[in-house]
């Protein structure tokens, strides 16, 4: 009997091997079917990553579009590049002797070590103002004309980096002053006499930084090395 046992064991053994690999497989089975009911269908990760690549292009697209379109016409875009190279090619030019000339400005500026401050831009803003008259406003006055208040006073801290740089180089003599009180007296807001010689002295200043001013920036653009690459 003991011998039989024995003979018969590793049957045994093989059954109970078979019955526990096939539990294991069908409970791996199971826990995938139910896996996969819970989580459903795996998705493949480069479908995911062109989803969310759409999704943020699709965003930057809604918040630049200005950028890129710039209307739209029965429902045809108008696209940004098409707007930029009309105005290239009917004010590129003038635009950009306009802009070397700003640089230039600014270069000597800070050479000479030229500065306005913002309190400057304001005072000078106000003074402009109150000549317009009571009631209006220079950002009334400048709307009339196209042109935006941060635009006009990024060009008045331009005039007035200018003047000072030009104001150096301008000599004024009492003769001057005593000739155009005798001139223009009548144009004098000031009565007493040191005024009108301080008003007088401030309009000629004025006068001759105008008059000088168009020299002055030929010989800017003569001595600069400037390579333009607008046709």
């Amino acid at each position: 009997m003991p011998k039989e046992t024995k003979k018969n064991q590793p049957a045994t053994v093989d059954r109970a091997t078979k019955t526990q690999l096939l539990t294991s497989s069908d409970l791996s089975e199971e826990k995938h079917v139910w896996s996969r009911k819970r989580f459903g269908i795996k998705i493949p990760i480069f479908i995911l990553i062109l989803l969310g690549v759409i999704v943020v292009l699709g965003l930057l697209g809604f918040l630049l579009k200005d950028k890129f379109l710039v209307a739209t016409i029965n429902g045809r875009p108008v696209f940004r590049y098409e707007l930029d190279q009309r105005l290239t090619s009917t004010y590129g030019k003038e635009a950009l002797e306009n802009l070397i000339v700003e640089k230039l400005i600014k270069d000597e500026a800070k050479k000479r070590g030229v500065s306005v401050s913002e309190q400057d831009v304001e005072q000078e803003a106000k003074k402009l103002e109150k000549s317009l008259g009571e009631g209006v406003t220079l950002e009334d006055a400048l709307k009339f004309q196209g042109v935006s208040l941060a635009d006009f006073k990024k060009q008045l801290e331009l005039r007035l980096q200018l003047n000072k740089i030009l104001e150096k180089e301008i000599t004024i003599s009492e003769e001057e002053v005593t000739k155009f009180i005798e001139e223009n007296g009548k144009t004098l807001v000031a009565t007493g006499e040191a005024e009108r010689k301080t008003e007088a002295r401030k309009q000629l200043k004025e006068q001759k930084i105008n008059e000088s001013l168009q020299t002055w920036i030929e010989g800017l653009l003569a001595k600069a090395k400037i390579t333009r690459f607008l046709k």
